[in-house]
């Protein structure tokens, strides 16, 4: 039996006023749809840069510019991992010196004789 989410749809898309015929889970549709208009928008502006533009060169240059975002993003995202993964290292390193300020606090109260 299959589920709607594994239900395969034939979506017809207009990417720069040519129709594809595109295939897709039924769940995917709206993600399908918003990455249409994204690449569609992309290549409007690209080719009202450069009317002599073929679309195959629009289409190419428009999927390198989104590449290098996807590449930056994917970047910027393992950087804030990264930084992310060191403050534990940071709150221990926190925690372990609030502990012996704690011991040493404690030292004193008990033993105050001992600072003179």
């Amino acid at each position: 039996m299959t589920t709607s989410s594994e239900r395969t749809l034939a979506l017809d898309v207009h990417i720069l006023g040519r129709a594809y015929k595109v295939a897709c889970k039924e769940h995917e549709r709206s993600a399908l749809l918003e990455a249409v208009a994204m690449l569609n928008e992309r290549m409007e502006t690209i080719q009202n840069g450069n009317k002599s533009t073929s679309i195959e060169r629009i289409a190419v240059i428009a999927a390198l510019n989104l590449a290098n975002e996807l590449l930056q993003t994917r970047t910027e995202r393992d950087d804030a991992r990264r930084e992310a993964a060191t403050i534990p290292e940071d709150v221990v390193h926190a925690q372990q010196r609030l502990r012996e300020l704690h011991l040493s606090i404690d030292r004193i109260l008990v033993e105050p004789e001992k600072l003179l």
